[in-house]
């Protein structure tokens, strides 16, 4: 069987199982689950499934969802797919019962006509949203001084009319369907990440370029000595600790440029490739865990538990995540040697990766700014102002006005990563913009499970979806809810301090531990680009490890809540 008909079966099992979701009658089963949700779940599974068997390059299957999103599930989507988001009788009905009879029928008519323009403009709607639509038109004479004494006491009590009794209840009631903007989705393709993975490609390029990359690892990797498997550990072990600091992507970019010296001493045959590919990754995703600023995930916790009062700093947030970096990277070495056996006998850096730097302007132009994007995506933002996506423009700038990228080595670049990685965003925008993901977790019934049971149940549930989700955008989802049920089971005595922190801290973690596919992190992506990665091997490797990762979170976070760590 040729590669094409394998291609041809996979796409169609693919077509077959994501199709079957559209023909599930939802709301007549009782689920809450409308005809654009139901395209969105139909869609997740066949991104999901496309990612994982790749019957095509991974980036078109990231365009075929960008098309999907907006032909289908957009506020532009096409006509013969537009569905009704809101029953406009039920909605003329309401405004004309909060009048009441003997009302004026032109003014009845007149907010009616306003009230449904403004619903059809929203993409997101909502019963909260609709009441106060409805409330505005109402009330628009008595705000702006146009009405009588008489007529502000009937229109007050229309108001009113819509907050309490019957008419609350109906407005409750509506069923209403949400879709995503046009412009959200096509904004994935400039999304801040985007520039900082274009920033990391330009410093790269330009790293290999004027031999700064081959430099550089000779100097960071020699105190690791010449045994693969320690070099192997030292490139992780490097990444991780800028990771702690710096963003993940830019991390994982400044590494990758430096590891490009290194995987050319390798045999083509040679497994030990792919553990060097892998371990930047590894390194980058489990680093930023260590501190509050690693990771948007880990300061999102912060904050809510400090907004519930709990103590836990800045230190002591260092003080279990940097052992725990610390373990993970030892068990990501260990899985990455046995996985990939490494056939080379030495690397001999000192004699490999030989040179000096060199002092042209153009090479001097490429350090300074190596130094000062690095710097500022170190030092905090409150010094300088710029976030780390804000930084990155500065080398595209740079070098592209001093020349040091050309027109040739911009079409070099793996713009494949890019429309990847925009894929995943569009696909965090439609589960998001369509209330898909909050509505799903709203459903679990999170309140009734004992503390111990929430956090695996959480914990797996964010560690599934951070796989396919922005882990910013699945702790940013997950973290309010949950700080809401603990803050219940706090004020019930179902849960105490240290399992309010377990609970949070643990789904930042596994936030952070999603990264079994290359869309799971930007740095999975970097480094499949490099083509030296199979999707397989990313796969196995970080399922085995983010599972691992979990077990050993949940463990370190009961031992240290029973140790009294968390007061």
């Amino acid at each position: 069987m040729n590669t094409t008909i394998k291609s041809l079966i996979k796409i169609i099992i693919v077509l077959l199982l994501s199709g079957s979701m559209l023909m599930i009658p939802f709301e007549e089963m009782g689920v809450p689950i409308n005809v654009i949700q139901a395209r969105v779940i139909a869609l997740f599974i066949f991104a999901a499934l496309m990612w994982i068997l790749e019957p095509i390059p991974i980036w078109t299957t990231s365009v075929l969802v960008i098309t999907l999103t907006v032909m289908g599930m957009s506020n532009q989507s096409l006509n013969f797919l537009q569905v009704q988001r809101y029953d406009a009788g039920a909605v003329k009905a309401i405004i004309a019962d909060a009048y009441g009879p003997g009302a004026d029928a032109r003014t009845v008519e007149a907010t009616q006509d306003a009230v449904l323009a403004d619903l059809k403009k929203q993409t997101s709607l909502s019963s909260g949203y609709v009441r106060n639509t409805i409330n505005t038109a109402i009330l628009k004479p008595v705000v702006a001084n146009k009405a009588d004494d008489a007529q502000k006491t009937a229109l007050l009590a229309a108001s009113a009319r819509l907050y309490d009794g019957e008419l609350s209840r109906k407005i409750d009631e509506l069923k209403l369907v949400s879709v995503t903007k046009q412009r959200s989705v096509f904004a994935t393709f400039a999304d801040p990440i985007i520039i900082l993975f274009l920033g990391g490609f330009f410093l790269a390029d330009a790293a290999t370029k004027y031999r700064l990359d081959i430099n550089l690892a000779r100097v960071l990797l020699k105190p690791f000595g010449t045994n693969p498997k320690f070099v192997l550990l030292g490139l992780m072990s490097v990444t991780a600790i800028f990771s702690m600091f710096m963003s993940n992507t830019a991390t994982a970019a400044m590494m990758l440029a430096l590891l490009t010296p290194v995987l050319a001493l390798f045999k083509p045959e040679d497994r030990g490739r792919a553990a060097f590919a892998l371990c930047i990754p590894v390194g980058a995703n489990v680093g930023g865990i260590g501190t509050p600023i690693g990771t948007p995930p880990n300061a999102i916790a912060l904050k809510a538990m400090q907004d519930m009062g709990l103590d836990v700093s800045f230190g002591k947030w260092m003080a279990f995540g940097i052992p725990f970096v610390i373990i993970m990277l030892l068990v990501g070495w260990f899985i990455l040697i046995k996985m990939f056996p490494i056939s080379q006998p030495s690397l001999d850096l000192s004699k490999e990766l030989k040179g000096k730097f060199l002092k042209t302007p153009k090479a001097i132009v490429v350090y300074a700014t190596f130094i000062i994007t690095i710097l500022m995506w170190i030092i905090p933002k409150e010094y300088h102002g710029l976030d780390a996506n804000s930084v990155a423009i500065i080398p595209i700038a740079v070098f592209s006005v001093t020349g040091v990228i050309s027109k040739k080595d911009l079409k070099s670049m793996s713009w494949d990563v890019l429309w990847l990685v925009a894929g995943g965003f569009a696909l965090g925008v439609a589960l998001s913009e369509t209330n898909l993901a909050k509505d799903m977790i709203s459903a679990i019934p999170f309140g009734e499970w004992n503390s111990t049971v929430l956090l695996i149940g959480a914990s797996c549930i964010c560690l599934f979806m951070a796989t396919f989700m922005s882990h910013t955008a699945t702790a940013a989802l997950l973290v309010p809810i949950l700080a809401g049920v603990a803050g219940a089971m706090l004020a019930t005595g179902s849960m105490d301090n240290p399992g309010a922190v377990a609970l949070l801290v643990t789904v930042a973690f596994a936030s952070s531990l999603g990264m079994a596919l290359p869309i799971s992190t930007p740095p999975n992506a970097m480094a499949y680009a490099t083509g030296l990665v199979e999707q397989k091997g990313m796969a196995i490797s970080g399922t085995i490890l983010c599972i691992l990762g979990l077990v050993i979170t949940i463990v370190m976070m009961t031992l240290l809540g029973s140790a009294g760590f968390f007061g």
